[in-house]
This record gives C-alpha cells, structure tokens and sequence, in this order.
C-alpha cells in the first residue's frame, strides 16, 4: 500500500540517545503512538533537536499500524547505505578489470 493512503496520528518521544557517526551528534528516538486504542512503539534517527515529552506526528498503514513511515524510511537508507559500496567496489573490479 502506497504511503500516500497511510494515516497519521500523535506521536510522543519517550527515550533519546545519542551517537556520533563521522563526529556529528545523530539522535536515535524512541516513540509510542497509538491506534484504535492500541499502542505502538518505533524508532527514527535524526538530526533534528528532540526532547523526551515532544509530540510528532507519525503516519502508519491502516492494513498494519505496526508499520510506520519511520521505519519504513529506516529500511530504505539501510538498503541504500549497503548498495552503494557494493555498487562502488563493483565498478572499481570492472574498472581493474579493463585496464589490462
């Protein structure tokens, strides 16, 4: 189901930690929303200032509320973050590979 027919709801941040890829402060942030009367929790990684208590707004898949744009958006620039260097070090192995 395409995103744009997700919807969304109130999200809260529950838990903040920091790490520090290439020197610069990423936060990772936990947070609940809740569906129907059903609460869920996810995960995002940001740059953005955030405080525990702060309110986002979270967009989920009606056929499955445990899916939500975050971690949808988490998956695609793990796949991204893993398809590049591989791409790199192919095109390094045909470049090695033509010049002889």
């Amino acid at each position: 189901m395409p995103k744009t027919n997700w919807e969304q709801t109130a999200g809260r941040v529950i838990h903040i930690d920091s790490i520090y890829p290439r020197g610069r402060r990423q936060l990772i942030v936990a947070f609940t929303y809740e569906v129907e009367g059903k609460i869920y929790e996810g995960t995002l990684y940001t740059f953005d200032s955030m405080h525990e208590g702060d309110s986002l707004v979270v967009k989920y898949d009606p056929l499955d509320p445990k899916r939500n744009d975050f971690q949808t958006r988490q998956k695609l620039i793990n796949r991204v973050a893993v398809a590049v260097p591989l791409a790199g070090a192919a095109l390094l192995l045909l470049w090695f590979s033509l010049r002889r």
